[in-house]
Order: C-alpha cells, then structure tokens, then sequence
C-alpha cells in the first residue's frame, strides 16, 4: 500500500489563500506598541483542521503550453539544489513573491516596522511545497526553472511514472501564486504517489493572524512605518485544502493534477471574483496557459538573444527574468501602487535582511534604464514610485531644514526615510540620481502626460530647489559647492563637493530648466547659475577626477562612483580624463568588496575607448557573482548575503545593452556603436522602445540589420543615419535595413 511507505502527515496548512488589503489600513490610532500584547501567531495555528476537506483536482495533465522565446536559453536544469539555499531561484509578479521551498511569502507594499525599522511583513508561506518521497521510489528527481514561461518544477520521472509539483506566479492573474502537482503513471497498475511537504516556517513576527470563519483569516501587521501618515494594514486570507501530506493518483485516473493557490488583493469585492477566476480557469483547462501566454507576451515585446554561448544565452533570460518578476505586470494601481524595486526584489527583505525590502538608488541608476529600454511601460511604472511620494520627499527636505525635495536614502511604504542609519540623511545624490532617471525616461519617451499630469516635471523642480538651497556660494572661486555629503562610494563619510554628486546635481538643474522651457515657463536664473558654478573637482596634474577635494589616491574605493560620469551620467571630458580615471579607479577597486555591478560601469568605459580586450576582462569579473544552477546573483565575491541581487543583474543588462549594444540616448536621438559579446557570434536586441516606436538590431561581426516593427498610435516612424552615409533613412514598418555593423542613429521623423 501506498500509506505503508510514508510517515502520515496529517493536513492542517494553507493552500488556497485570498487576501484584500486595505490601502492605509487602520485609521483609529491604535499603534504596534498598544497590541503588543496580541498573540502573533502562524496561519498554520489559526486555521480549522481541514483534513476532512477534498482537496480540488481534476483528472487530466494540460499540456505545457509553447513559448515564443528557445527552451535551450530559458530553461535551467538541475538534477539537485544548491547547497545554500539563500542561491535558491523565485518566483514572482510583482504584487506576490516567494523563493521556492522557502518558509516565506512577500506582498508589495505590505511593510511592518516603526520608523526606520520598517521592513517587508513576512507571511508564512503558503506555496513552499517539496516532495520528501515519492512511490514508485525509483523515480529520479529533477529540477527547472524555466524563465520563459515563469515556472519551478520539481519532477520525479520514471519510464513509467513521472511526478512534477511546479510553481509560479500568476501573470494573468496578478495577486495569484500556483502549485500544481501533476501525477501521471503508463498504467493502472502501477501505484503513484508522493509525500509532499509545505515549509510554512515559524509564526510571523510582523503579522497578527485571526481565524473568523470556514478557511477565512485576518491578518494586520503589528506596527505602522510612519503612523501619522499611515496605520497598520489589514487583510484578510482564505484558505483551501493543502498539498501537505500523502498525495496519490486515485485508482481510476492515469493522470491526476492537484491544485493550490495563494491569492493576494486589495478589495473586498475582488476577492470572490479573483477566486472563481482561477477555479474556472483551472477546471477548463486555461489557468497554465493563460500564465505562458503572459510571459510571451513580455518577451515578444522585448527580449535580448545571443548566438555562440549558451551560457550568455541563460543569464541573459534570467537577469531579465528576476527583475521583471519583481515589476507588476497589470500597471499602476492607484488603490495599492507599486512601492518600488529593492536591490534583492520581491522575493526578499525580511527583518535585518537583503535590504528589507526598502528601495534604494539600485533602482535609478543600475536597473530603471535597461527595463525602460525594453518595457516603456514598465518604465513609467518605475518612475512613478518616485512621483507618487513627492509629498513625502517635500516633508523629508523641510525636516532637514531644505527647500524644495529630498528623496530618502531608503523608502518603502510611506516614502519618508526608512534608512536606519544616522548618516543616511547625507545620501543626498539620491535627488539626482531619481531626477536623472525621469530624464532618462523623458528622452526616451516624450511622455509629455506623465511629465504634466503624473508629476514628473514638478518632481524634477522640486529636487532643482533643493540642490539650490543645499549649494553654498564661494565668493573667492565664484563657484557653488555642496557641503557635508556622502558620495556613491560610501566609506567616505561626510565630505565636500563629490564628484558625482556635483555633476548630478548639475544635471538635475539643467534638465529642471529644459523642462520649464518645453512647457512654457521662464528659464530659471538662479538654476542657471548654480547648474553653471558647481565646483567638479579636477586634478590637472594628474588629468583625472578626485571623488571629492582632498581625496587621497591612496585611499581604497568600494562603489562605483567617478566612473559614473563617464556612463551614465555622460559628463563632457578629455578622453584621457576618462582613461585616467577608469585606470585609477580600477586599481583603487577592492575586488572581493566592489559589488557586481560595479564592473559593468568600467566595463562601458573601456569600451567607450575601443578597448575590447580590457572590457572582455570586466565583463569576466562580473559573472563571478553568478550562482549555479539558477543564476541567482550576490553582491559580492563569494560573500552570499544579500541575495537574489537584482542591481547586479540590472548592472550586467546595461553591460550587454550600453556596454556592448553601444546604446546611448540623447535629448533628440539615441546612438548604437555594437560590439559582439565575449564568446558570441550574434546578438539580436528586440523590441527597443524609442518615441513609441519599436525596432530590432540584430548583428554579428560583420553585418547587422535594423528593423522597425511597430508605430504607436500617434506617433511618427523614426529615422536612421549610419556612419558611412550622408543622408537620413526613413523607416519602414517592416523593412529589414542592412548594412556592415557600425555606429548609427535613431530619431523620430522629421
């Protein structure tokens, strides 16, 4: 018998989950500290004993539905996993995420912690299924993470049985988590089965968990981030029969798959009508497809396809496939907006780990340009995290005593600071780095309804305000400087006129005053003039940039910082300021303390300067950081917290788009000066984005073709002019442009 081989377990944890949310949840003042004598407990422990509940299952396997992008680049095998489970792979949509197998499940914007204690809310997880036996006991296990179609399996196969439990999060369904498991045998003489288990972890200590009624709980986390501006936050969850246990194939089917599911929103309503949409789904067949055909929908808008090593091939897929697993895939909501990218994603952040979920400057500069890129809309999701808490950025600046707007160093479901370090207020380039990426996104788009209606013009002349008000004038130089900052490279507490921050900064008030320009306001002088004055430390003797006045070259350097002005940042400089400084900063570099990302901005610098043999050598470096089998990524050399890090992967596309894709964009046109990738013998971008446009550049070394494949509705074809011709080229939807691989530019028709 089947029982006889197992040690029973009997039924008792989450399977289906239905969660809603209120926006600022409590309104009645009460604060975590007035609970603290509530029982925290684990939703295993509020749940009735639903072991006499029918599990929901039908009778039958649905094919794996096609992809549109190679199994043989998507899909990551492994026949075990990795010995530290922190290099385990996630899954995720954006409004719900979890590492698989893990005891964990993360919701956005659902934080607890006073002040700059605030944290993700950890909810035991409902979906961390594993298979501890299975019968026939032969079958040899296996797992994939496929990141075409968005799904984990874990597979038990033999010639005549194969058991598979997969998970994945919902892409249609966007507050949805999926487990599946799917048995299947030739015939009905064999018995199969599997022992499953779901590792829901200890209780939370951030959530308050209440059983009301047949499978629905409440739940409210215990202490408000910032109370005045918003109490703690409520939800609720439904549950259903689990997959822990014994699980058998009845003895009338040769193929039986089991359903569970985790559902998260955030109104009452669309509770019940995002529960009977997966059931139906599920019962017609429709709910794995429905996910796919989600996930190929991204990836035949933009995706990036190398030829010659597969390897390349993988990380590329899977850098993209972390990141946008953390990004909703149904928008902006304005009843619970997307708080933002954390350097470790959705999948990570509980209390003192991976960042807690808190959004830094990551998301600005190392992984908002090569979504944008890609996913225009994704895009403007991410600008829009940083435009829906200008309020709260007005309020930070008066608390420090400036006009204007100050981005806090750490954010999370308020907007206000959440760094639980002191000095954090000195972090003050996050102003520009956050009017920088509108920037990047205004010359990319045009979006002239978000600059105007979403906020995006005033967020960048409120940020202007604030390197005003901030900047102090030195009559003796004629110049401004800023006083008393913390620069990119962060060891360097409390210093004056940071490279990087000054040349930020200056950037910010330009673009302050472009936009009042296109919008129809007078040019600000006093912008003007601090945008003209600001000190950027030199040393002429030695041709190259100082992080700061007084620094020591002597001095280790652990972020990337003055290699930021060459890219991104795009300062105007002698190229042999830029070698200068490419060659001192490197050598300063602590390799086992320079985190991954940090190679690719030396890596474009190098290849700025036709270096190739040199960049090949970075782009070496940075895969070090990689993690088999999943391509999970640390920050740091051999160091594996924090993980699953997103900056690096988001650092590493802008080394495979503006390192070696040559992209660059400017206020009226976007450049392209490709190279091939170390190892590669082709490389196809798809579905760049450019003034509602899209066109692919696919290129080996000798040839490339340009191909223009989509014009938004009111929008104009765009143009392009290679660097052996003279004249323009309008493109034509459709129309394969060849030439010899080179430098071109795009732009919108005249």
């Amino acid at each position: 018998m089947l029982l006889s081989m197992f040690e029973f377990t009997p039924v008792t944890v989450v399977c289906l989950t239905i969660a809603v949310v209120s926006l600022f949840g409590r309104t009645d003042g009460t604060t975590g500290d007035e609970r603290a004598h509530t029982r925290t407990r684990n939703i295993r422990s509020v749940l009735q004993d639903d072991s006499l509940r029918t599990r929901i299952s039908l009778p039958r396997d649905d094919s794996m539905p096609a992809t549109v992008v190679p199994d043989d680049a998507t899909i990551l095998y492994s026949g075990s996993l990795p010995n530290n489970t922190k290099f385990m792979p996630e899954v995720g949509n954006g409004h719900i995420a979890t590492v698989v197998q893990s005891d964990t499940m993360f919701m956005n914007g659902l934080y607890n912690g006073y002040n700059k204690t605030s944290h993700r809310a950890r909810i035991p997880s409902t979906a961390g299924y594993s298979i501890d036996k299975v019968l026939p006991a032969e079958l040899t296990r296996s797992y994939t993470l496929d990141v075409g179609r968005g799904l984990f399996t874990e597979s038990h196969l033999s010639d005549d049985a194969k058991i598979s439990l997969r998970t994945y999060a919902h892409r249609l369904y966007t507050s949805t988590l999926v487990t599946e498991l799917v048995i299947s045998r030739r015939n009905n003489d064999t018995e199969v089965g599997a022992l499953v288990r779901l590792n829901s972890g200890s209780p939370s200590e951030d959530i308050d968990f209440k059983d009301l009624s047949d499978g629905l709980i409440h739940g409210r986390t215990l202490t408000a981030e910032y109370p005045e501006i918003a109490g703690t936050t409520e939800f609720y969850m439904k549950v259903s029969p689990s997959l822990h246990g014994v699980v058998r194939l009845s003895p009338e089917n040769l193929t039986e798959t089991f359903l569970a599911v985790t559902v998260i929103d955030v109104h009452q309503e669309a509770v019940e009508a995002e529960y009977a949409e997966v059931i139906k789904a599920f019962e017609e067949g429709t709910l794995l497809s429905s996910h796919v055909n989600e996930w190929n929908k991204l990836w035949s808008s933009g995706r990036i396809d190398v030829e010659g090593d597969a390897n390349i091939a993988k990380l590329n897929y899977a850098s993209l496939y972390y990141i946008l697993s953390s990004l909703p895939s149904n928008g902006s909501r304005k009843d619970w907006p997307f708080i933002g990218l954390s350097p470790c994603g959705l999948a990570h952040g509980r209390k003192d780990q991976d960042a807690r979920g808190n959004v830094f400057w990551d998301q600005e500069i190392w992984m908002f340009l090569p979504i944008a890129l890609l996913y225009p809309d994704l895009g403007r999701l991410i600008v829009e995290t940083r435009t829906r808490i200008l309020e709260s950025a007005r309020k930070n600046a008066q608390q420090t005593g400036w006009e204007g707007a100050l981005y806090p160093w750490e954010s999370a479901f308020t907007g206000l600071e959440t760094c639980p370090l002191a000095e954090c207020s000195l972090y003050v380039h996050i102003n520009g780095d956050v009017s920088f990426m509108i920037r990047q996104y205004w010359q990319l788009t045009n979006d002239k309804e978000l600059m105007i209606n979403g906020s995006g013009a005033e967020a960048v002349w409120e940020t202007a305000k604030y390197w005003c008000s901030r900047a102090t004038y030195e009559s003796i130089t004629d110049a401004y400087r800023i006083t008393g900052v913390i620069p990119p490279d962060y060891p360097h507490q409390s210093v004056n006129d940071s490279s990087y921050t000054n040349s930020i900064a200056a950037i910010n008030l330009a673009f302050a005053n472009q936009l009042a320009l296109e919008f129809g306001k007078a040019e600000n002088t006093t912008w003007k003039e601090v945008e003209n004055k600001l000190h950027l430390p030199y040393n002429a003797v030695e041709d190259f940039h100082p992080e700061f006045d007084g620094f020591n070259v002597l001095d280790d350097v652990e972020e990337a910082d003055v290699v930021l002005l060459g890219f991104p940042l795009m300062v105007p400089m002698n190229i042999s300021t830029k070698r200068n400084d490419l060659t001192i900063y490197e050598r300063l570099s602590k390799i086992d303390r320079v985190p991954t990302q940090t190679w690719s901005s030396f890596l474009t610098g190098w290849l700025e300067l036709g270096d190739e043999i040199k960049a090949a050598e970075l782009f070496a470096r940075s895969l070090r950081n990689v993690q088999q089998p999943f391509l999970v990524w640390s920050q740091y050399e051999n160091v594996d917290d924090p993980t699953n890090f997103i900056t690096g992967m988001g650092g590493y596309l802008q080394s495979v788009l503006f390192g070696y894709g040559g992209a660059r964009l400017h206020d009226n046109n976007m450049t392209f000066n490709p190279r091939l990738i170390p190892g590669t013998t082709a490389v196809k971008f798809t579905g760049i984005n450019y003034r509602g446009c899209n066109f692919d550049v696919h290129y080996t070394k000798d040839t490339m073709t340009v191909t223009l494949t989509a014009i938004m509705p009111g929008h104009r074809s765009l143009d392009i002019l290679f660097e052996d011709k003279i004249n323009w080229q309008e493109m034509m939807n459709g129309q394969n442009i060849n030439a010899r691989r080179q430098h071109f530019i795009i732009r919108s028709s005249q």
